[in-house]
C-alpha cells in the first residue's frame, strides 16, 4: 500500500488528542519520508471488554493505518501476569493464565470493531519474553538504578505512603521496552500514564544497538463523571455495550468534558469540532443538544448510523418525555407475594439487601402498572405479584415481572 504523505492529515494525527510527542520534529519527517513506519501499541488484557478511554489509541493508530503504515499489536499475555503500576497506587493482583486466557477470549473482535484486522501485524509477547534468557535481563536491569524507578510519581507516592512496591513491578517497564525491540518498533503509542514505560523502551532500544523508537503519548479519557474512566468505579462506557446503553451513559457526561470527547472518541473534523467548542463557550446552545450529537457519533462509530439514530429516539422517549423503554427485560417470580427487598434482587436490579433497602428509603424505586406510578418508601413492604408490572430503579433500570 502507498504511504500517504499529506501534510495536512499528518500534522493533525501529531496534534488531534495528543499530549505529547517525542521526537515530534522527527516523527514528522519521517512520516513525510512516505518510509512505510513500525508503529506499536500493546494492551494487556487486565479485563474482557474495552471501554472508550483504550479506544482513543485505537482509533489514533487507525489513523496511521489509513496512511498506510504497519500497526502492530502486542497483547501482553505475559505482561499482565506482572500488571503495570503506571496508574496504580497499591500493589495490584498479579492475573493467572487463566483470568489472562479467559480475559483474551472477545480481545480481537472488539479491537476489530475499529481497526482492519487484516492490516494488523499482531503478537503476544509470551513468545519473546517466556523465553528470554536471565543473564539478558540482568544485563538490561545494569542499565537502570532503583532510584529512577522509585522516582516515578506512582512509585514515589506509595513508597511515601509506606505501601508496598513489588520488586517484580519494577521489571515491567524493562519489559514492555523489549517488546519495541522484539518487533523493531518506529514509534509507540500510549496513554499519558505510560511515559515512563514509553521512554525505558527507548533506552532499551538503545541497549541492543537499535535507534529509539518515537513516542507519542495521548490525553487521559476521564469517564462521563469526571473522575479516571475505571472498571472499578463501574464509570466506563464499554465499545461493547449496546446502542441504547452507549446514547445514555454518553448523556451523563459532564459539560466540560464534551470537547475532550469529540476530540478523542470521534473523528467528527476538528474544524467542526472547534466551532462545536466556542458554541459551548458563548453558553449559547444547551449543551444537552451538542452532547445528543456526541452522542450519535460515537454510537455510529461502535455501531450504525440507523442504530444510532433509534438509540436517540429510545433516550429523548425514556428520559425527556419520561414514558417506559420500548423493550424491557421480563423476569419470572414464581412467589405470589415477596417482600420488596428479595423481589429487587431477584430482578436484578440490586445486588445485595442493603442497597436495595437504600434504593427504597431514597425513593428510587417505582412501581408502574396500567399507567399508574407507585413510589415505594417502606422496604420491609410485602409485594403482591401481578404480571405485567414494571419496576424502575433510578432513572434508566427497569425491569419487568414476566
Amino acid at each position: 500500500m502507498e504511504i500517504n504523505t499529506d501534510p495536512k492529515k499528518i500534522e493533525e494525527i501529531l496534534s488531534r488528542g495528543t499530549e505529547d510527542v517525542i521526537d515530534k520534529k522527527h516523527l514528522k519527517q519521517e512520516l513525510l519520508s512516505g518510509r512505510c513506519l513500525n508503529i506499536k501499541f500493546g494492551v494487556d488484557p487486565t479485563g474482557p471488554k474495552i471501554h472508550l478511554g483504550r479506544a482513543t489509541a485505537l482509533l489514533k493508530l487507525r489513523d496511521f493505518q489509513q496512511l498506510g503504515h504497519r500497526i502492530i499489536l502486542i497483547i501482553g499475555n505475559f505482561t499482565a501476569q506482572i500488571g503495570d503500576a503506571s496508574d496504580k497506587d497499591s500493589l495490584r493482583k498479579p492475573l493467572s493464565e487463566k483470568e489472562i486466557k479467559e480475559n483474551m477470549e472477545n480481545y480481537l473482535p472488539q479491537i476489530g470493531k475499529i481497526l482492519d484486522l487484516k492490516k494488523v501485524d499482531v503478537y503476544y509477547n509470551e513468545q519473546w519474553l517466556a523465553v528470554l534468557k536471565l543473564h539478558t535481563l540482568l544485563s538490561l536491569t545494569m542499565n537502570f538504578t532503583a532510584q529512577q524507578m522509585i522516582q516515578r510519581r506512582n512509585f514515589k507516592e506509595r513508597w511515601e505512603a509506606g505501601k508496598p512496591i513489588g520488586l517484580h513491578e519494577m521489571f515491567y517497564p524493562i519489559l514492555q521496552g523489549y517488546d519495541s525491540v522484539a518487533v523493531n518498533a518506529d514509534l509507540e503509542l500510549g496513554g499519558f500514564d505510560q511515559l515512563f514505560n514509553l521512554k525505558t523502551g527507548r533506552d532499551v532500544q538503545k541497549f541492543f544497538g537499535m535507534k529509539p523508537q518515537n513516542l507519542m503519548t495521548l490525553k487521559m479519557l476521564d469517564g462521563p463523571d469526571g473522575r479516571k474512566m475505571s472498571t472499578s468505579w463501574g464509570n466506563v462506557i464499554n465499545i461493547l455495550d449496546e446502542p441504547n446503553k452507549m446514547f445514555s451513559k454518553l448523556m451523563e457526561v459532564k459539560d466540560e468534558l464534551i470537547y475532550d470527547y469529540f476530540v478523542c472518541c470521534t473523528r467528527v473534523s476538528m474544524k467542526d469540532v472547534k466551532k462545536i467548542k466556542k458554541e459551548l463557550d458563548s453558553k449559547k446552545i444547551n449543551p444537552k443538544e451538542i452532547k445528543k450529537n456526541l452522542a450519535k457519533a460515537i454510537v455510529t462509530e461502535f455501531h450504525s448510523l440507523d442504530l444510532a439514530e433509534i438509540a436517540e429516539k429510545e433516550y429523548e422517549k425514556v428520559f425527556e418525555k419520561k414514558d417506559l423503554p420500548t423493550q424491557i427485560a421480563a423476569i419470572t417470580i414464581k412467589e405470589k407475594e415477596i417482600n420488596i427487598l428479595e423481589l429487587l434482587i431477584k430482578l436484578g436490579l440490586s445486588n445485595s439487601k442493603g442497597e436495595a433497602r437504600r434504593l427504597v428509603e431514597q425513593g428510587g424505586i417505582k412501581f408502574i402498572l396500567d399507567g399508574k406510578i407507585e413510589i415505594k418508601s417502606d422496604w420491609q413492604e410485602m409485594v403482591k405479584i401481578k404480571k405485567g408490572t414494571v419496576i424502575q430503579s433510578g432513572k434508566k433500570n427497569f425491569r419487568k415481572i414476566g
